[in-house]
């Protein structure tokens, strides 16, 4: 019997996993070891969604489950992310370009070259999620996330990010594990990321359960458009 070829889509909370199964014709859901899988087809495309939960350990290990069981042709992985730069706004969208693990420091024992792990995004699923974000008039960016289990809320958290990645447009706490794990299993990936905040505007800053619910909706609708880009091709 054949084995199905899926895009497998990614994202860390319930919210994100709701609305996206809003466009997905279900057939099925399994639970292993806490990850949630749901399968189906969006635009008559097999897809299988995982909920990861937040933070790198859970991240590397629901996307391993997702490589090993599943024929996969592209990752995408959505969720939310800190601003780093003045152009961002709450609400945009970050195209991934490198991926960094901004936590990730041997450099005691390798010296500069122990810092930061990086990844690079797969280049025509990247260019499939700037025409999805253009079909929807979303605002976007394509850059370096940096990913550390951190959430930044002190100036010295971010005054360290920037110093040793300074290309970093957003911060957050799942994409460099995700990258590590597609990379190895060399299935091609995409992170995408909503701004829920920035360093440079508070005056822009929304309340967190609005934020999610309109993030939410907002990368579905990408997500839909980014599979009828990726046929495209």
């Amino acid at each position: 019997m054949q084995e199905v070829v899926m895009i497998g889509i990614i994202a860390a909370m319930d919210a994100e996993i709701t609305e996206i199964e809003k466009f997905v014709n279900v057939t099925s859901k399994q639970t292993i070891a806490r990850s949630e899988f749901i399968y189906g087809t969006i635009k008559d495309k097999d897809v299988v969604l995982c909920k990861s939960g937040v933070g790198k350990g859970m991240a590397s290990m629901s996307t391993t489950l997702l490589c090993m069981n599943h024929c996969l042709e592209a990752i995408i992985n959505i969720g939310t992310a800190g601003g780093l730069i003045e152009e961002e706004n709450v609400l945009d969208l970050i195209i991934s370009d490198t991926i960094v693990q901004a936590d990730y420091d041997t450099t005691p024992i390798d010296g500069p070259s122990g810092l930061g792990l990086s990844f690079q995004a797969d280049a025509s699923l990247k260019e499939s999620c700037i025409k999805a974000c253009q079909a929807n008039h979303i605002p976007y960016h394509v850059g370096t996330i940096a990913s550390q289990d951190l959430f930044m809320q002190k100036e010295e958290d971010f005054q360290k990010l920037i110093k040793n990645f300074p290309d970093s447009i957003c911060s957050e706490m799942e994409a460099g594990a995700i990258a590590q794990v597609a990379s190895a299993f060399q299935i091609p990936y995409v992170i995408v990321r909503s701004i829920s905040d920035t360093i440079y505007h508070h005056e822009n800053a929304m309340e967190f359960s609005k934020y999610v619910s309109l993030a939410s909706h907002q990368s579905a609708k990408l997500v839909r458009s980014f599979i009828e880009a990726f046929y495209e091709k």
